[in-house]
Order: C-alpha cells, then sequence, then structure tokens
C-alpha cells in the first residue's frame, strides 16, 4: 500500500481536528457539549489548528495520506503546553475542568507529548497507526526531547497492545469518573517511551515535508 507520510499543511485543517476528536474518546464532547450554536467542536478546533491558534497548528500533525485522502493523523508537541491555559478556562465552564482535572495535571516533564493519533476504520492493522508513532518519535527527537509520552483510555486494549508492541510503559493511573459522554471505563493511563533505547539517530523514516 503505497502511503506518503507527510507534515500536516493548512488545508489539513479540518481532517487534523476530526482526528483529534474521535482520538479524544469523548473527551472532547464532553468539553463542547451545548457551548456552540453555530459550529461544531471540530470546526472549532480547525480554525485554531489552521490559524496557529495559541499552541495550535497544523504543523504539529503528521498525516497518512493515500491516493491523495487523509487516511490517519498524529499530534504533538512539547509536554510542557499539556494543561489549563488562560484560554481554556476562559472557554470552557469550571465544572467541566475540575472534572479533567487530574487529566490536565498530568503529564512527563521534559517530554514530547503524542496528543493524539487516529486511523481510519479502512486502514487498520495496515501499520499506519506504528509508523505514525515511530515518526513522532522521531519529531521528538529531532526536537531536543529523549522521551514520548501519551495518555490512553484504560479500557482501550487495541492501542494499548500497540503502545507496548512501540515500548511504551505505564507511568500511572488517572482517575477519570465515568460519564455518558466519556464512555470509557478504568480512567486513563499515563505512558512513555525512552527514545534513547528505541531509534536509531541513523535510521531513515520517510517523512515528506
Amino acid at each position: 500500500m503505497d502511503i506518503i507520510y507527510r507534515t500536516g499543511r493548512e488545508e489539513d485543517s479540518l481532517k487534523i481536528a476530526e482526528g483529534i476528536d474521535r482520538a479524544s474518546g469523548g473527551i472532547v464532547e464532553f468539553l463542547f457539549h451545548d457551548l456552540l450554536d453555530q459550529y461544531t467542536p471540530t470546526q472549532v478546533m480547525a480554525k485554531s489548528i489552521k490559524e496557529k491558534q495559541g499552541t495550535d497548528s497544523y504543523e504539529n500533525a503528521i498525516v497518512a495520506e493515500y491516493q491523495g485522502n487523509i487516511v490517519g493523523i498524529v499530534y504533538s508537541y512539547s509536554a510542557r503546553y499539556h494543561g489549563i491555559t488562560d484560554n481554556t478556562r476562559s472557554f470552557f465552564p469550571n465544572d467541566r475542568l475540575t472534572f479533567l482535572k487530574d487529566f490536565y495535571n498530568s503529564r512527563v516533564e521534559d517530554s514530547w507529548f503524542l496528543d493524539s493519533i487516529y486511523v481510519d476504520g479502512a486502514f487498520r492493522g495496515t501499520g499506519i497507526g506504528s509508523k505514525l508513532i515511530e515518526l513522532t518519535k522521531q519529531r521528538a527527537k529531532d526536537n531536543g526531547y529523549n522521551r514520548l509520552s501519551l495518555m490512553v483510555m484504560a479500557d482501550n486494549a487495541v492501542a494499548r497492545r500497540t503502545y507496548e508492541r512501540n515500548q511504551f510503559e505505564i507511568v500511572k493511573h488517572i482517575d477519570v469518573q465515568e460519564h455518558r459522554l466519556i464512555p470509557h471505563k478504568g480512567g486513563i493511563y499515563l505512558l512513555v517511551s525512552n527514545l534513547n533505547d528505541n531509534i536509531s539517530d541513523n535510521e531513515k523514516l520517510g517523512i515528506m515535508t
């Protein structure tokens, strides 16, 4: 299968936002629920990504493209940006941020953070997810980081197996109460991978810019 991997572009912003939404396990829907009249959460996120508002940017993404269509995305940045910002506080109700306080307050310091990864259903099992993780590890190293961190729903067994195969280890369990808009049980795990052990500086990963 001829998959092209490249850095995200401005015109990819909506697809990137859709991938972030689908990868969130309901967290995006929980945060935005009933707050928007005219736009969808993905449209709002896409605008921020397209216009590079705050720490958002289409350049944070790596996309997998097949025959001109984006079939997978990964979105990442320095872990120091994972948290509740002043803009977040001014937009979302305080009770929702309090509900997710442990989620936002948990991170691996001095790591690169894989915020979201999503592969279209028809392309799962083809190695795209692992390739996107591999490319994100290289991006982390290119930015001077020796560790890559991420979060995964505790009951997402398929994703957890993928991360285990890619040398991630659990470092923390984050308690998130059950909610009808976040249809997962068991909370969230914070994982980390030591890049010094897993990626050679000379390894060729084939990313296009």
